[in-house]
């Protein structure tokens, strides 16, 4: 049961970053999900799409802590590589794991992806695989992604200086709130609309906002022991996604039996709850109860005409209930 979306609290140190690495993530997962990242991107040259491959489970849903990382405020690719590469090997491979859990949970998930090789070194072999990881980063970016950098950034930089200038004018909450519609300021804080509940205080451990001008449609909130939180956002604003709440109260309504047949009923021509029962010899009351349950989760429209109250199915909404769907699950 969907209680609540993610809210995040305690917004006493919110701050924005430019990060190339994070968006060569966003960018290698947009082309790895084409279905609904339909980008301006190039293809990857055929080497380096079979190595994508076997290291793309580092950047699906969850994403490998090294893209949701943030070291300064607008570092150079080669700063954020060189981070990487002083770690020991051992820690960055399991940084690496982070999307499919510990040793045990990773070679689990290998077996049934298809990626055991890559996996099990990662386990069993770090150096050698974390060297393999680091060479793909580097031809990923030099071979692929450098050429469109130039274009990116400076809008990525203006983003993030809109959003710090937004935090000194309204505070940070209200900052959030204008990142996208799917962020609203709620409870001493903001909530994002998310279908998997969590609540995170960022009291002590400070906020970083990542402007991503591939990430659309996805809003994503990156949750990494010890470090800041960081919320990867689209650069431009994305179409509004109803709350969970509402979607439910729309998909229960037209789960009933009953009340699909009663807005089967109104799909064509307004008609009242008395028409309807007698057209269908049906209960009255038990029609009036459907059509206003319908038109309380706003899939149906009711005008009244003297005495009588017709009931029209809102067919935009209707529609709209699957894309509205998908929006909310790919947030």
């Amino acid at each position: 049961m969907i209680v609540m979306p993610v809210a995040i609290v305690g917004l006493s140190t919110v701050s924005a970053a430019v990060s190339p690495l994070s968006e060569l993530g966003s960018a290698l997962h947009a082309v790895g999900a084409p279905d609904h990242h339909p980008v301006d991107l190039p293809p990857l040259p055929a080497g380096l799409r079979r190595r994508a491959g076997r290291w793309a489970f580092t950047t699906r849903a969850i994403r490998a802590t090294p893209f949701v990382s943030v070291w300064a405020a607008d570092e150079t690719i080669e700063a954020q590589l060189d981070h990487l590469r002083a770690l020991p090997a051992r820690r960055l491979a399991a940084q690496l794991l982070r999307p499919i859990g510990d040793a045990a949970a990773a070679l689990r998930y290998a077996r049934a992806r298809g990626v055991d090789d890559q996996v099990a070194a990662l386990v069993e072999r770090p150096g050698p695989a974390v060297a393999e990881f680091l060479e793909f980063l580097a031809e990923a970016w030099d071979g692929w992604f450098a050429a469109r950098w130039p274009a990116v950034r400076p809008v990525l930089a203006a983003r993030a200086r809109r959003f710090a200038l937004d935090v000194t004018a309204g505070g940070p909450a209200a900052a959030l709130a204008g990142l996208d519609p799917s962020i609203t300021v709620a409870g001493g804080g903001v909530s994002i609309a998310k279908v998997r509940s969590g609540r995170h205080d960022v009291a002590r451990r400070g906020l970083v906002v990542v402007p991503s001008t591939l990430i659309r449609p996805h809003v994503y909130v990156a949750d990494v022991t010890g470090r800041p939180l960081v919320l990867i956002h689209p650069a431009a604003p994305g179409p509004p996604v109803p709350p969970a709440r509402d979607l439910l109260r729309r998909l229960t309504a037209l789960a009933n039996p009953g009340r699909l047949e009663v807005a089967r009923a109104i799909a064509t021509e307004p008609r009242t709850a008395g028409e309807i029962a007698a057209r269908w010899q049906v209960d009255a009351t038990l029609v009036n109860r459907h059509l206003r349950e319908l038109a309380a989760a706003g899939l149906a429209r009711p005008t009244r005409r003297g005495r009588f109250v017709q009931y029209e199915l809102d067919a935009a909404a209707v529609d709209a209930l699957g894309g509205d769907l998908l929006g909310l699950l790919l947030r």
